[in-house]
């Protein structure tokens, strides 16, 4: 073995071994939250750690008869649901704004939309409140997927309009001269080729919405009360209740990962091919 082969050799144990570290991390938090769960109380916080405990079920038992199942069930309605209205008003949005350069007011429109993303949430708050407190949109679905709506629509448009202005519009060019109408192109040929970068966004769409606390909290109210604003409610006057805690955290954490995992394939594909330039 040449000493460049050795060096080589070298170098690949080197970063496996900080990949590794890296990981490790990133995941003993996790590994910490799921002992957790199944720690009783009693031994939540001895000193020095006890690795060895007899679990415990009773967290998920004060978990379940708080209604934690329905709140995740409202999460992932609303969340689910604004990111399918983002993606269905977005990407022909996104495509206009690439494509037609010539567009009356298009620079000033692109920096509305820009400028509704970058407003602070709590400067936002209280105006949807008063105007839903007007048409009766507090404390339900449809106002709540209506704001995430608003505020994702500008993050998804702003960078999906940079991954549509990489495909070749040539491509669109020769659909049209075959006869296509540019329905049928955006449709055939702009959409498939922009699914990874539509997917990637929208699963951070959905990150987006999956975790916000403000907006869910002022308009949801008491009838639509999602995971982060109910995860408070196990702050208690006797002290914070961590098994349950744990609980709800992981139960937070599981669809995020699982739509990474589901996606992660078109994910990667759309962060390196450009989704998130720009």
């Amino acid at each position: 073995m040449t000493s460049a082969m050795r060096s080589e050799k070298r170098n690949e144990l080197l970063y496996t071994a900080i990949t590794w570290a890296i990981v490790l991390t990133v995941l003993f938090p996790v590994f910490w939250m799921a002992l957790m769960i199944f720690k009783p109380e009693s031994v939540m916080f001895e000193r020095p750690t006890v690795w060895l405990f007899k679990p415990t079920l009773d967290h998920f038992k004060y978990v379940i008869e708080m209604g934690f199942i329905k709140n995740v069930g409202a999460s992932l309605i609303v969340c689910i649901a604004s990111t399918l209205l983002v993606i269905l008003l977005g990407t022909p949005a996104a495509y206009a704004f690439a494509r037609f350069q010539k567009m009356k007011g298009r620079d000033d429109m692109f920096l509305f939309i820009l400028a509704t993303r970058m407003a602070p949430p709590i400067a936002l708050v209280i105006p949807f409140y008063l105007i839903y407190a007007k048409i009766g949109l507090n404390n339900t679905y449809t106002g709540l997927i209506l704001v995430y709506l608003t505020f994702n629509l500008s993050f998804y448009v702003w960078v999906l309009k940079s991954f549509c202005q990489e495909i070749p519009v040539e491509l669109e060019e020769a659909a049209m001269a075959d006869g296509y109408p540019r329905s049928q192109v955006l449709l055939r040929i702009v959409i498939p080729l922009m699914r990874p970068g539509i997917i990637a966004t929208s699963v951070l769409c959905f990150i987006f919405a999956w975790n916000e606390f403000l907006y869910a909290f002022m308009l949801g109210g008491k009838e639509v009360k999602t995971i982060p604003t109910v995860i408070t409610i196990l702050i208690t006057a006797q002290g914070v209740k961590w098994g349950e805690l744990a609980i709800v955290g992981m139960v937070a954490l599981l669809p995020v990962l699982f739509v990474v995992f589901l996606l992660q394939r078109h994910i990667v594909r759309g962060l390196t091919l450009g989704a998130v330039k720009g």
